[in-house]
């Protein structure tokens, strides 16, 4: 038998574990993959059951290939009646759905607690290596921020992946 290969994890499978926190979708969990899954369903199905109803009651009456959940010309005569109360209604739902996605997203934003997903540490002896590099390349800091016309030579390009040559240099 040839033995298993192991699989190294690419660069996005590096950055997915390192920032992304999910159970679903997560290995093991399997009681919140089985309770999310079920309610994802049972609330769809009270979503679709009612609009189809309505829908193939009201439009779809003249087509018999629909299952009619009635056929009585009250029901009908009645949801006409409502139409301008079901628009109107519509209208006002989505405007409430709008503000609260707003609110929720400022409250998101403002309020919750936020986890660091990074090295402060790390990234502020980063910084003072870009700093220290930028200053030997480019000048002062002073002057590459306050000159109102820099050009760059040739030789103070950039390389493809210098910074990040630089980060690793600097981590050994």
């Amino acid at each position: 038998m040839a033995a298993k290969e192991t699989k190294e994890p690419t660069a996005k499978e590096t950055v997915m574990a390192a920032y992304v926190t999910d159970n679903y979708f997560s290995k093991g969990h399997w009681w919140t993959k089985i309770w999310q899954t079920l309610m994802a369903i049972v609330f769809w199905i009270c979503v679709a059951i009612p609009v189809y109803w309505t829908i193939s009651s009201t439009l779809l009456i003249n087509n018999h290939r629909f299952i009619h959940a009635w056929r009585y010309e009250e029901g009908r005569t009645l949801f006409y009646f409502f139409d301008r109360f079901f628009i109107i209604a519509f209208i006002i739902l989505a405007v409430i759905v709008i503000i609260s996605t707003i609110h929720n997203n400022h409250r998101v934003k403002q309020h919750v607690e936020k986890t660091v997903q990074y090295d402060e540490a790390q990234l502020l002896a980063r910084k003072q290596q870009l700093e220290a590099f930028y200053t030997a390349r480019f000048g002062n800091k002073d002057f590459r921020e306050n000159v109102r016309s820099y050009h760059v030579k040739p030789e103070q390009n950039l390389e493809v992946n210098e910074i990040h040559k630089l980060y690793k240099k600097e981590e050994k």
